[in-house]
């Protein structure tokens, strides 16, 4: 399988843990050395969840743990992401440090 580089740049920034949005971009554009916006941020998460690269997950009000969901159409407010098996492989597998 082919993984873009910005997937790739998503996959670590979920490597170790839930992250929302905010802490994803701000990961990215570090590792990325470059400008990436908000839309292809969101656009690569959507795809890895897609692909069953990434799990998305919103935080349950009452009991505060993760409650896997797929992406919803609003955007991706209040949503977290974290790697998954598959996600691991692909990016074991194709990840370099720049």
């Amino acid at each position: 399988m082919t993984v873009s580089i910005l997937n790739l740049h998503c996959l670590n920034a979920v490597c170790d843990d839930y992250e929302n949005v905010e802490s994803i971009r701000d990961e990215v554009r570090r590792s990325s050395h470059g400008n990436v916006t908000d839309r292809e941020i969101v656009e690569s998460l959507h795809e890895l969840v897609r692909e069953g690269m990434v799990q998305a997950a919103e935080v349950d009000s009452v009991t505060g743990e993760f409650i896997t969901r797929g992406l919803m159409s609003d955007g991706l407010s209040g949503m977290w992401f974290v790697i998954t098996p598959k996600g691991r492989v692909e990016l074991d597998a194709n990840w370099v440090e720049s």
